[in-house]
C-alpha cells in the first residue's frame, strides 16, 4: 500500500513540474483546429487501467486492500474547461480481516461518474461524481450472505499528458453506499460500508 501512495505522489509531481517548465519557458501547444488557445488537448475517447489502495469501513470495523481495473471514458474540451464521463470496474481484496467469528469483503468496485474540470497546459485538474456499486459478503461461523450495494462516489483527480495521445493521473474518490442487511444460518448484521480510494493510472487516447 506504501508504493501506491508513493507512485501517487509522484504522479502528481511530475505532473506539476511539467507545467511549472511550461509556464517559464512558453510550452503551452494548442489543441487541434487552430483555436490558439494555450492549453493541453484532452479531448476524445481514452481507455486505460487503474491500480490502487482502499481505506474504509464496514459498520464499526475498517477495511482495507487493493485494487486494479480498467476505465473507458470521453471527454469533451472548450479551450481551457473540460467535461465529459467515465465508466470503470476494478476486482479487490478489500476486506475486514477475521474479526472474532465474522468477516466482511468487497470483491468488486465500478462506477459511471461524471467529470469537470480545468486545464494547465498539459495539467488538467478535475472533479468527479457519479453512481457506484460493489459486491460484498459477511461471513460468520455458520455460512456466508452475498449482497451488491449501490450508492454513490465523488472525489477530484489530476492528470497529466506528456503527448496528446498519453494521460497519466492521480485520483481520490470515496464511495458511500448506505446501510445492508446480511443474514446467515446463525447470525445477522445490518453494515454501513463507505471506502476511500486512492488510485494511479494510465490510459490511451484514440
Amino acid at each position: 500500500m506504501r508504493r501506491t501512495f508513493t507512485l501517487f505522489a509522484l504522479l502528481l509531481s511530475e505532473g506539476l513540474s511539467s507545467h511549472a517548465a511550461d509556464l517559464r519557458g512558453g510550452g503551452y501547444y494548442a489543441p487541434p483546429g487552430g483555436s490558439g488557445s494555450a492549453a493541453g488537448d484532452f479531448a476524445g475517447l481514452y481507455a486505460g487501467a487503474d491500480i490502487g489502495a482502499g481505506l474504509g469501513a464496514s459498520g464499526s470495523v475498517n477495511t482495507s486492500g487493493y485494487v486494479v481495473g480498467a476505465h473507458v471514458g470521453y471527454t469533451f474540451q472548450a479551450g481551457r474547461l473540460i467535461g465529459g464521463a467515465e465508466v470503470d470496474t476494478l476486482t479487490s481484496n478489500i476486506s475486514s480481516g477475521k474479526l472474532q467469528s465474522s468477516a466482511f469483503d468487497q470483491k468488486f468496485l465500478s462506477s459511471a461518474r461524471v467529470r469537470a474540470g480545468y486545464v494547465f497546459a498539459d495539467l488538467a485538474l478535475y472533479g468527479t461524481f457519479g453512481y457506484a456499486y460493489s459486491t460484498t459478503a459477511w461471513r460468520d461461523a455458520s455460512g456466508l450472505d452475498r449482497s451488491t450495494v449501490r450508492g454513490n462516489v465523488y472525489g477530484f483527480g489530476a492528470e497529466w499528458a506528456p503527448i496528446r495521445s498519453i494521460g497519466l493521473r492521480g485520483e481520490i474518490l470515496r464511495y458511500d453506499f448506505g446501510s445492508q442487511a446480511y443474514a446467515t444460518p446463525l447470525g445477522s448484521a445490518i453494515l454501513k460500508t463507505h471506502t476511500h480510494l486512492l488510485r494511479a493510472g494510465v490510459h490511451y487516447r484514440f
